[in-house]
């Protein structure tokens, strides 16, 4: 997912032709590949590309590499170097170390108007926007639904470092398989940012290294605000690199260990990668992991797929929003690595600062290690119109009826607008609970009673604090409820008026939430979902009136982090319902009927 950078070009190799096939469905030796529903999955074979007996392709470039769509999101890209054209290995061949061939390296750039974030001018800016590599690890790109990389260009920029460590000339064509959505898809995708987080800065992504252990250093200060959803990270193994090259690997003589992004000042207890790690974080690393993505060497899987790697680096472990790589390769996202469905925020004018980790007992000093990360962010979005303050919203309760559907009066002017004239009613009005009635002199002979008002008001946080100090507060009374005649809650052979109802009732809303708690873009509305809270009734000493219903609870105290500080809310909110307890009083089992409904009354 992600490499280099480079500031000496060699010239074009051999001319190649470049291929593009569809495929019905991918799978690779990681099994990563994820299943996307209304994407179209496309493999590029760039090249072939002749490569001399033991020589190499250093650093050469293709301006002309064809993308796999046009206004679309690749979500998924997965590399390899397999033989095409070779006069000794059939087309599609996996290249790799077992067979003498290695992808020492390979970047995909997209050409201007695309500028890259991180080095905007000079070689880099000039080229374009860097926004995805891998080197002979191989690592991928998988990025959570619905974001990609979106692109508008018919071709990238290709540059590419390929090695052939036998006695004969090799044809070798790098493969690409993208996954994409395209524009007919019926869900629209989000566009994502590359970062292109580099040891060496703006440079050629080299760097050397004495013997022993180092941890190098080096600080770019953000120039975008948004969460971070994926990275990953490329370095060196150091006995394929030294002067005297092991064909298998050799322990003895080091090893690169790891690139971790810090975000200087952060809080030191967010830490995303292995854990616990191969090797211990340097103790420079004293701000937020972003990521610490470990090499791997002679890891089950790649070792089960015939050792093409001879044990040498494999695999580097990656961190992202959720496990779109589930396959086989089980170091590449470790549990640990694992950010919440938001991603992880970085704003404009913080310090990233990336260590390259390395141990080098190959007796001397190396000129060319790497230590590179590519991180996708999703930009922070704008917000949304909002009042200046909405607090409390108090009703008023009355009991609930059933619609007039069929009427058999007629009720009296004026009509009401678009009603049929004259307008219908229905007699006698029928109360909508099958359990519950208040006291009304002219109906029951009771004393009329009843009261209700339902509260709902904002408790505010304070974003100076850790605490998640911010609520929403619900208050709910009742009073004057009685059970209908004949209701077993209520006790057996009522009176008239109807005796004190002792069960629940729930009183509850249907909520439209527009807030800045919708994944890594921020900034959304939810779906309409009821919710409710239930309310315990006493009854009263008094004959005259029924029982009391109260309630005062919060909404994070019913269902645990619905409020969110820091995450401005508007709750809109529909028509409130307070539900009786059916026959047995509990509002947990069915069926239960609504028994009163937001209104007013009219003396």
């Amino acid at each position: 997912m992600l490499v280099l950078t480079v500031s000496v070009f060699g010239t074009a190799a051999t001319a190649s032709a470049d291929s593009m096939t569809t495929l019905p469905s991918f799978s690779d030796p990681r099994g990563a590949m994820p299943a996307r529903s209304g994407h179209i999955i496309k493999r590029a074979r760039y090249g072939p590309y002749t490569v001399p007996a033991n020589g190499q392709l250093y650093n050469n470039i293709s301006f002309g590499a064809a993308a796999p769509c046009t206004n679309c999101w690749i979500t998924d890209i997965v590399p390899s170097l397999v033989y095409e054209s070779d006069a000794n290995n059939a087309n599609g061949t996996v290249a790799n170390l077992n067979n003498n061939a290695m992808m020492h390296h390979f970047v995909l750039i997209n050409p201007p108007p695309y500028a890259d974030v991180v080095c905007p001018s000079g070689i880099q800016g000039g080229l374009g926007q860097r926004f995805f590599a891998a080197g002979n690890e191989r690592s991928q790109m998988h990025l959570p639904s619905p974001y990609g990389y979106y692109n508008t260009s018919s071709a990238f920029r290709l540059i590419y470092h390929l090695v052939n460590k036998a006695p004969v000339a090799k044809n070798l064509s790098i493969e690409i398989v993208y996954q994409y959505r395209p524009n007919t898809h019926p869900v629209p995708g989000e566009g994502v940012t590359p970062l292109w987080l580099d040891i060496d800065g703006c440079g050629d992504s080299e760097y050397p290294i004495g013997a022993g252990y180092t941890d190098t250093a080096a600080d770019w200060t953000s120039t975008v605000s948004g969460r971070m959803i994926a990275a990953n990270g490329h370095l060196h193994d150091v006995d394929i690199t030294n002067a005297a090259p092991c064909v298998d690997h050799c322990p003895e003589k080091g090893h690169g260990i790891a690139v971790s992004a810090e975000l200087v000042g952060g809080p030191s207890g967010n830490y995303f990668g292995p854990s616990p790690p191969n090797n211990p974080p340097p103790s420079g690393l004293t701000g937020a992991t972003l990521c610490r993505s470990e090499g791997y060497y002679g890891t089950s899987w790649a070792v089960a797929g015939g050792n093409q790697w001879r044990g040498h680096l494999d695999t580097m472990s990656n961190c992202g929003v959720d496990a779109v790589l589930p396959g086989a390769q089980s170091q590449a996202f470790p549990a640990s690595g694992k950010y919440s469905f938001e991603g992880y925020p970085i704003n404009s004018g913080q310090v990233i600062r990336l260590h390259s980790e390395y141990q080098n007992n190959t007796g001397e000093t190396l000129n060319d290690v790497m230590g590179i990360m590519m991180a996708f962010v999703v930009p922070k979005e704008p917000g949304y119109p909002r009042p200046l303050a909405a607090t409390p919203v108090q009703v008023s309760l009355v009991p609930a009826y059933n619609q007039c559907t069929s009427p058999n009066r007629v009720h009296g002017p004026p009509d009401f607008p678009g009603a049929s004239n004259p307008d219908g009613s229905c007699n006698p009005p029928a109360q909508s609970s099958g359990a519950l009635t208040v006291g009304t002199s002219d109906a029951n002979g009771a004393a009329p009673n009843f009261v209700g008002t339902a509260r709902m008001s904002v408790i505010n946080g304070n974003a100076a604090t850790a605490a998640d100090e911010a609520d929403v507060r619900y208050k709910l009374s009742l009073k004057d409820v009685r059970c209908k005649a004949g209701v077993s809650t209520c006790g057996a052979a009522n009176a008239a008026s109807g005796a004190d109802y002792t069960g629940q009732v729930r009183m509850q809303s249907v909520l439209r939430i527009i807030d800045r708690y919708n994944g890594p873009g921020e900034v959304g509305v939810g779906q309409d979902t009821p919710f409710g809270v239930t309310a315990s009734c006493s009854g009263t000493a008094s004959t005259a009136a029924g029982s009391n219903c109260t309630l005062d609870t919060t909404a994070d105290a019913v269902l645990p982090g619905v409020v969110k500080e820091v995450r401005r809310s508007v709750w809109q909110s529909g028509q409130v319902q307070v539900f009786d307890g059916g026959s047995d009083g509990v509002v947990s089992t069915n069926p239960n009927t609504l028994f009163a409904t937001q209104g007013v009354f009219v003396p």
